[in-house]
């Protein structure tokens, strides 16, 4: 399986992003809360579903919205590509398949209206993950650094058993279930063991069949014990049946002895409370009530002459209290005057600081209006105004002005670069004329050689060689024949005709292979025509050769036609010379002034063995001819194509020219019409278009500081005047009061606050007399209220004397003190009623009543001493019946020996049954055991050397070579290693890094035999940070050779660990979850 792309809906921090993941390795980098471990968690639950919703931070609930879930495509070992989809609100979560056509897959994965099939996630991981369930792919296939370091927490023993079961098809539930028939087996027996229910089944087995054996058989006196037993039940009986009535009589007479002090006592009390029974005519709380009108009498009478006292005092504060009104009047405009003062403070000190200020900007005016222009007024400066025209109209002409500045630069660049091509162009010129003379003077030298060859065309120069050429065949052929027939036909004369042909055979040869290779140069044509005549003449010779021998041999026979033929040979030879001469004028200067003999001697040595080399010459001179014309018709062309460059460069540049000086008559209009423009508004006339926005900007400056100016100066005078204001208040305030008039003079707010302090001491007088007249009003009323209170105080006191009965407070007081004691009294008599009736119902309480009232306390004795007596007889008589009764069913029971023996077999067949049934529970158990314990070897036998050598070779490759072999026993603890010495080490004497590789070699060489079908990618999450630098990079190249196999997927936060799989895999695929500035962390970048 290999995942090509991921797209997520929603699912923790990520939210509609897509992630294109089709590359062998899948590098995930970004830093802390980036989403590396949310989209971990998705890529795992798109595999094998959602966790509970216990679970919430593996579930992912969407953080920033979305649906739950999303889509993920894959690509089987096939070929074939999927689209698995999974939501939390969708067919329960369960796994949704797409089969993907090619133009679907090319879509990355778009929306495509194809045939959905929801499958169970057990059929999902048989089709597509190869049967690898949830647990196994957690501890093989998507491996953390945190259960890495668990592994590390393990001890020797349970090291080994986590990381077979690791790679054990549920190993995890058979190590659980391995657990728990040892703790089942334990529990049933052990060999010394005391507790365990088989050890105790064997002892209480045991126990009974000691039990059994002590039993004897055989009844006697059986009929004797019986009747002694009825009997003795019968006198029991008797005594139960007097003993009952003894008893309840002894407890009425004890009872009765007990209460009769009580009871006198409450006789006692009965007698008194019928003396205090007059009190009962007074209604309950009368008591209370008498305290209250008394106690608020007393405070009535009290407040009364307190507040008598103090009206008294009050009238005389009040007399001495005096104020002026006339101040009080003035003290709400003093104090607001007063409130102004801070501020009129501070309005002089700003009145300081404006002055200040206007000086400056005074000053700055100035400056400004002398920067714009020194003829500037303030005047001017107010008449300015500087609207959007002007600034464009200042901008149209700056821009006007640099667009003829860069138009004049651009064509001064262009002619200064068309005046450097005009005179390379000269100078190439002059080198082409002065190359034209020399190929001229070349041509005129090539003429004046050993032949003197005419000055003629190319074409005629051809022609006339080739005229020649042919001439010189013909004559050769011709001579060829006057000397065969000249002498004898022999096969020498044969012989001597075919040397010239041979030879001319050979030249053309020569000829024709030189013009092939090019050795001739332009003249290739010529030559190679030369070849060819050659090469004709040649081939007439051989024949002529052959057919002269022939005429030889049968001249002998025939004379005469022998001299026939000599003759006619003569006229031709004649007419082949006259050919020759005529080529040969057309070609040399020289041959119209050839005589006969010159002729003669010419031919002659063109016929002799000089023949070959007089022809090379003529051609090479007439080769030299040819080069000259030629090399002179390219110089001259060359000097053509020079001349009309120059020609167009000039042409050129006169435009040039041209263009400039119009672009000059434009500017210098444009300043005529800027300098007219500058006039109009009072500017300099030297003033550019710069200067003006910078002067427009200096007049706005200057404006805004004259607004200031004029503002500063408003102000100043609104402040001057509200200040003049105030003194003239503060002045009609302090009239009257000769203090404040005195400190006018100096300072109107040191008046102000004089006259404030005195009308404050009037103020306060004038609050404490109306403080005084206030609480003498209040006490007045507060004391009629106390007289009214205490008047009826004491009409409530009377009136409850008149309903009493009593004439007098101190007879009313008594009567209080009396019903006190008769509430007491009858609580005594409560309790003595309970007393005496605790315990007893009517009928014995009136039989208490009755002894009470007809015995004295001595008699009552006498009774309870004969009572207590019969029942202790009674008592040990039954006992003593009891205990007989008790050795007769005793010797009964022993004679009902069978009975017994019945019991212990029952008891003995329950242990044994119980002891089967355990004995049966533990051999499965144990057969359990074995079973799991032959599993394991097997699996070790089978498995076991495949994985260790893959551990092995991983262990080695993430250690550059350190450690060679990793070897494990199940039965010894822990996982050892080998280094380069051979020296053996337990994993626990390892440090952290190394133990966490090897950890690592061993997951990986699980998860390679535990997926010999469907190669699941694996999910690393930063697995590498606590490797050094060499074992970091080993650790790269060993993740590049095992996504040959299967994907990876490798979470990280460590940029070396990034660079180090981008250095080492080919190929792989950055996903950089780094979020850009002002982006929230749920909005990144998808991938790179």
């Amino acid at each position: 399986m290999k995942l090509i792309e991921a797209h997520i809906e929603g699912f923790g921090r990520l939210s509609s992003r897509n992630l294109r993941m089709d590359a062998p390795v899948i590098i995930v980098y970004g830093p802390n809360e980036a989403g590396k471990s949310t989209l971990f968690g998705f890529l795992r639950t798109m595999l094998y579903g959602f966790a509970r919703r216990s679970s919430q931070v593996e579930r992912g609930e969407p953080v920033y919205g979305g649906r739950h879930g999303g889509r993920l495509m894959f690509e089987t070992d096939s070929g074939a590509r999927f689209l698995v989809l999974r939501h939390a609100d969708e067919a329960g979560g369960k796994p949704r398949i797409r089969r993907l056509s090619d133009e679907a897959a090319a879509g990355a994965g778009a929306s495509h209206a194809l045939q959905e099939l929801v499958m169970e996630q057990k059929l999902w991981e048989s089709e597509f993950l190869g049967g690898i369930h949830e647990r196994l792919y957690r501890g093989l296939f998507a491996i953390t650094l945190t259960e890495l370091q668990e592994v590390s927490l393990l001890s020797g023993s349970e090291l080994g058993r986590h990381l077979y079961q690791a790679g054990w098809e549920g190993g995890a539930a058979i190590a659980s279930a391995e657990k728990e028939i040892a703790r089942e087996m334990d529990a049933l027996f052990k060999a010394r063991g005391s507790s365990q229910r088989i050890n105790a089944g064997l002892r209480a087995l045991e126990q009974a069949d000691t039990e059994l054996k002590k039993i004897a058989d055989g009844i006697e006196s059986y009929n004797r014990l019986k009747a002694q037993e009825e009997d003795t039940e019968k006198a029991i009986a008797e005594i139960a049946a007097q003993l009952p009535a003894v008893r309840e009589k002894l407890r009425t007479v004890r009872k009765a002895a007990q209460l009769r002090s009580s009871w006198l006592r409450r006789k006692l009390h009965a007698a008194e409370r019928e003396k205090l029974q007059y009190t009962e005519r007074l209604s309950p709380g009368t008591e209370l009530e008498w305290e209250e009108l008394q106690r608020g009498r007393n405070e009535a009478e009290q407040r009364t002459q307190q507040l008598e006292q103090e009206l008294e005092l009050l009238e005389r504060q009040r007399s001495g209290l005096h104020y002026d009104s006339g101040l009080l009047e003035k003290a709400a405009k003093t104090e607001a005057a007063l409130q102004s003062a801070e501020r009129m403070r501070a309005l002089e000190l700003q009145l300081m600081e404006w002055d200040t200020e206007l000086g400056s900007l005074d000053a700055a005016i100035g400056q400004l209006v002398a920067s714009i222009s020194p003829e500037w007024t303030e005047r001017q400066l107010r008449e300015l105004t500087v609207t959007l025209a002007d600034r464009d109209d200042v901008r149209g002409a700056r821009e006007r002005e640099q667009a003829f500045r860069r138009s004049a630069e651009r064509l001064e660049a262009e002619m200064e670069t068309l005046r450097t091509q005009e005179r390379e162009l000269a100078g190439q010129l002059d080198a082409a004329e002065l190359a034209c003379r020399n190929a001229q003077r070349r041509l005129d030298e090539s003429g004046n050689g050993r032949f003197g060859i005419k000055s003629l065309t190319r074409p005629a120069l051809t022609a006339a060689w080739d005229a020649l050429d042919e001439a010189l065949r013909e004559w050769e052929v011709e001579q060829a024949q006057n000397r065969h027939l000249s002498q004898e036909a022999e096969p020498k004369s044969a012989k001597g005709t075919l040397v010239p042909a041979f030879a001319l055979a050979g030249a053309a040869v020569a000829l024709g292979a030189a013009s092939a290779g090019g050795w001739l140069g332009p003249s290739a044509g010529l030559a190679a025509a030369a070849g060819v005549a050659l090469g004709g003449a040649a081939a007439g010779l051989f024949v002529r050769s052959l057919w002269l021998g022939g005429q030889l041999q049968g001249s002998r026979s025939r004379p005469s036609n022998g001299r026939s033929g000599r003759n006619a040979q003569r006229r031709g030879s004649t007419q082949a010379e006259a050919s020759v001469r005529h080529a040969l004028s057309s070609l040399i200067t020289e041959a119209a002034a050839y005589g006969e003999s010159d002729w003669q001697k010419l031919l002659h040595r063109s016929s002799g063995d000089g023949a070959a080399a007089l022809r090379a010459a003529l051609r090479r001179e007439v080769q030299e001819r040819l080069d000259a014309i030629d090399e002179c018709d390219k110089a001259e062309q060359r000097r053509l194509e020079c001349d009309s460059r120059l020609q167009r460069q000039r042409q050129v540049l006169g435009q040039r020219v041209a263009a400039a000086k119009e672009l000059r008559e434009k500017e210098e209009a444009s300043a005529a019409a800027w300098r007219m423009w500058l006039q109009q508004r009072s500017l300099p006339a030297s003033m550019s278009p710069e200067a003006a926005l910078e002067a427009f900007e200096l007049a706005e400056s200057a404006l805004e500081k004259l607004g200031q100016f004029d503002r500063l100066s408003a102000k100043a005078a609104a402040a001057r005047k509200e200040l003049s204001d105030y003194s003239e208040e503060a002045s009609r305030l302090c009239a009257g009061l000769q203090e404040a008039e005195r400190a006018m003079r100096e300072n109107p707010v040191y008046a102000l606050q004089t006259l404030y302090a005195e009308i404050k001491r009037h103020a306060a007088i004038a609050d404490e007399a109306r403080e005084v007249h206030t609480r003498r009003q209040q006490a007045a009323l507060e004391l009629e209220a106390a007289r009214q209170e205490h008047e009826q105080l004491s009409q409530s006191i009377r009136k409850m004397l008149s309903e009493s009965g009593l004439s007098a407070e101190s007879e009313f007081v008594r009567a209080l003190m009396d019903l006190r004691a008769l509430e007491t009294l009858d609580g005594e008599l409560l309790k003595l009623d309970i007393e005496l009736a605790a315990g007893s119902s009517g009928q014995e309480r009136q039989e208490v009543e009755k002894l009470l009232e007809y015995y004295d306390e001595q008699e009552l004795a006498e009774q309870l001493e004969q009572l207590t007596s019969e029942e202790s007889r009674l008592t040990m008589q039954q006992q003593e019946l009891l205990e007989r009764r008790g050795a007769l069913k005793g010797a009964l029971e022993s004679l009902l020996q069978e009975d017994e023996r019945q019991r212990l077999l029952a008891g003995r067949e329950m242990i044994a049954a119980s002891l089967d049934a355990d004995l049966e529970r533990y051999a499965v158990l144990s057969i359990s055991k074995a079973l799991i314990d032959r599993t394991k070897r097997i699996y070790e036998e089978e498995r076991q050397p495949a994985l260790l050598r893959n551990a092995s070779r991983y262990m080695s490759r993430l250690t550059s070579g350190r450690y060679i072999r990793v070897s494990a026993n199940s039965s010894e603890p822990g996982i050892r290693v080998e280094d380069l010495r051979h020296t053996v080490l337990d994993s626990s004497f390892l440090s952290r890094g190394t133990a966490e590789q090897l950890y690592l070699a061993m997951r990986l060489a699980l998860a390679k035999e535990s997926s010999a079908g469907v190669k699941l990618p694996l999910m690393l999450d930063d697995l590498f940070v606590n490797f050094d630098g060499s074992r970091l990079q080993a650790a790269a190249r060993l993740m590049a050779e095992l996504s040959e196999e299967r994907q990876i997927l490798f979470f990280t936060c460590h940029e070396r660990t990034r660079d180090s799989l981008l250095a080492a895999c080919q190929g792989a695929r950055l996903v950089d979850l780094t979020p850009s500035s002002g982006v929230p962390v749920g909005d990144f970048p998808s991938n790179h």
